[in-house]
């Protein structure tokens, strides 16, 4: 019996009393929330939201300062210096405050970029905002849908120039994305090439009918309401690619709440009706996928693109921030960006989602498969543009699963790859991938296997493995690029001190078990990191192994499936294994038997069968299911069901039809 369990938000604590379960079952006597109580947390956002914005009234606007180029060629990095102008004219525009204020915020910003225009083109500052630009120009400019012309002739003019500069060319001037198959395109990366692309669409949905932009020349001889048509089109091919294809190549990265933002916008404003669907869709499978997912705003499972700089080894991100609007997970943040566009849209997720975010318990022990695309189709075809490479996504994937078992204590969760040379991949896929364990009980608590990148910030391609259950095996791969040792994090947070025990390294978390096993050459602390707090990261523990090669054992129960913490280590250290010719064979708690080999020339098996990296379902868990390239997700739990078809073209729906269960 593990202790009562905060699950209900709003509010409301339920106790909850696991029993011992088989896997993918809900827990028995598990406390269904009702459509009131589901209802009463979604419609909280609101109170949140106004909350937030509240608590912020009658501050003055307080300036970022501007910094020097990141680089050598590169504008000023003014992103920050922008957000906090934008952020402060937002709040005073919703608030009805300070609004000769705010305009002349708006217009500072905008005299920035004229005085300024290579800090238009520098990828790391002027799109990050221009989601909000064009947000504030539609809520609020001379013909605005809440409050027409609070905002100025003066600020809305000089927002439409700097928007023009940018969409007419500045970022890749010739190049467009709308050719025969270009939604494997990417620029740069996810979040950037959808920030990119939506930043040019809703300035063109604006421009079209604005005097002195409408009949503006584009560099390709187009007009706006040409360009609004084109990549009005494009986002609807690459809404249902997305859905298709596993959604993101950078898979559940902390950069997904970049890549996001600026759906929001799309969802609120495009003109086409089954554009309006099928982004509320992605939305809705986005957030379906983040729920099942997470203990308490933290996401756990496979992510690629997180740097090894402190965000790796900690739970806090801007997605869980705005969790807590959306479902009060966590605590109260402050209204900002990037979480503005979604804090200012209509979009509210369909209450089966708000049931896989909240009711934690509920959801029980299940697997999640997750086929992503991360295969480049040719390294040699990458063009970079200013400061920006082009990335041509491989659009039948394989070689890439990631898998993950949930339970309400803890989640277990591996990108499993092929072992093929680090050039395969496009780099947004291969870059500081991510797996480990994460725990209930405290948002940091984790254990996490790495490849230590030679910069100490970013390596590619570092890490192959296999996962079934609360068992992962992995190693560090031969074709890496700029990685170092092997090692194993070990939070400080929300773990107790390792004990060792024969050549197992355990750890007891509040509600869980790990752990760790080097299979050869041993392993040692690190001497400077052990238990310190190092710069620009959380406080832990580095287990550095001797042999950099070695494959590492990382085992993970639920408490109360042992009788304690000295039965769950002898357990451990009597499961089978063996290691010779550079084959571990090996079976785990669950029972599944595994044989990983080392010399990296042959895929993993379980059980006797070689992983499947390429399976027919695209998404495959209790909750969220889709078959590999049918365009059509199946949201579920406890008798709810949202059905999401990314193919239907018709012209006479609304942008949340046919999602049920909302």
């Amino acid at each position: 019996m593990t202790q009562a369990r905060l699950i209900g938000l709003a509010g409301v604590l339920w106790a909850v009393l696991p029993a011992m379960i088989p896997a993918d079952e809900t827990p028995q006597g598990s406390r269904k929330l009702t459509d009131a109580e589901l209802q009463s947390i979604r419609d909280g956002f609101d109170g949140r939201v106004e909350a937030a914005l509240d608590a912020e009234r009658g501050k003055p606007l307080v300036r970022a300062a501007k910094q020097p180029p990141l680089g050598p060629g590169r504008g000023n990095y003014v992103r920050g210096y922008s957000w906090s102008l934008v952020d402060f004219a937002t709040r005073c525009f919703r608030l009805n405050e300070q609004i000769e204020e705010a305009n002349a915020a708006i217009v500072e910003n905008a005299r920035h970029y004229l005085e300024h225009p290579d800090d238009i083109n520098d990828r790391d500052s002027f799109h990050w905002h221009a989601d909000m630009l064009c947000r504030l120009i539609e809520e609020y400019g001379a013909k605005g849908t809440t409050a027409p012309g609070r905002l100025s002739p003066e600020a809305e003019a000089t927002s439409m120039e700097i928007l023009w500069r940018y969409a007419s060319g500045c970022i890749h001037p010739g190049e467009k994305q709308i050719e025969a198959g270009a939604e494997w395109l990417v620029l740069g990366s996810d979040n950037h090439h959808v920030m990119d692309v939506v930043a040019k669409w809703h300035f063109a949905r604006l421009a079209k009918d604005a005097p002195g932009f409408r009949d503006r020349k584009y560099p390709e001889g187009t007009t706006a309401a040409a360009e609004y048509a084109a990549w009005s089109e494009f986002l609807k091919t690459y809404c249902a690619e997305r859905a298709k294809k596993g959604l993101f190549v950078e898979f559940a990265s902390n950069y997904n709440m970049d890549g996001i933002r600026g759906f929001y916008n799309v969802y609120d404003y495009a003109d086409d009706p089954v554009l309006r669907r099928r982004m509320g869709h992605l939305l809705d499978l986005h957030w379906a996928m983040w729920a099942q997912e997470q203990i308490d705003g933290v996401r756990g499972g496979g992510k690629a693109r997180m740097y090894q700089t402190g965000g790796d080894r900690l739970g806090h991100s801007t997605l869980r921030e705005l969790a807590w609007f959306y479902f009060g997970i966590g605590g109260p943040s402050r209204p900002t960006s990037p979480k503005l566009p979604a804090l200012m849209s209509r979009y509210r997720p369909p209450l089966v989602v708000v049931d896989l975010a909240v009711d934690v318990a509920g959801r029980g022990r299940y697997e999640i498969n997750h086929r992503p695309l991360g295969l480049s189709v040719d390294p040699n075809e990458r063009r970079i543009t200013h400061q920006l490479h082009w990335y041509r996504l491989h659009p039948e994937g394989g070689c890439l699963l990631c898998y993950s078992w949930c339970t309400p204590e803890f989640i277990l969760g591996t990108p499993m790859v092929e072992p093929r040379p680090s050039d395969d991949w496009a780099a947004i896929s291969a870059q500081n991938r991510w797996h480990g364990v994460i725990f209930a009980g405290h948002v940091d608590a984790r254990i996490v296997p790495q490849v230590r990148a030679r910069d100490d910030r970013a390596a590619f391609n570092t890490q192959w493995s296999v996962q079934r259950h609360g068992t992962l095996i992995c190693q560090k791969l031969k074709t890496h690029k700029h990685g170092r040792e092997m090692r194993v994090w070990f939070s400080k947070a929300g773990l107790s001190d390792v004990r060792r025990q024969d050549d197992w390294f355990f750890v007891e978390a509040p509600g869980a078990y790990a752990g760790v096993r080097v299979v050869r050459g041993g392993a040692e602390w690190d001497k400077d990191a052990a238990g310190a707090k190092r710069p620009f990261g959380p406080a832990g523990t580095w287990l550095r192994c001797e042999d950099e090669w070695a494959p590492v054992i990382l085992e993970v129960g639920s408490k109360e499936d042992f009788a304690s913490f000295d039965a769950f280590c002898e357990a451990v250290v009597a499961l089978p294994l063996s290691y010779a010719n550079e084959i571990l064979r090996y079976q785990g708690l669950s029972g599944d038997r595994f044989t990983f080999y080392a010399d990296q020339s042959t895929n993993p098996e379980v059980n006797g069968t070689a992983i499947d990296y390429a399976p027919p379902m695209v998404l495959d868990s209790p909750f969220v299911k889709s078959g590999w390239n049918s365009g059509v997700v199946t949201i579920a739990k406890d008798g709810r069901q949202c059905v999401l078809d990314f193919n239907d073209t018709g012209d006479d729906i609304g942008p949340d039809s046919g999602r049920a269960g909302r």
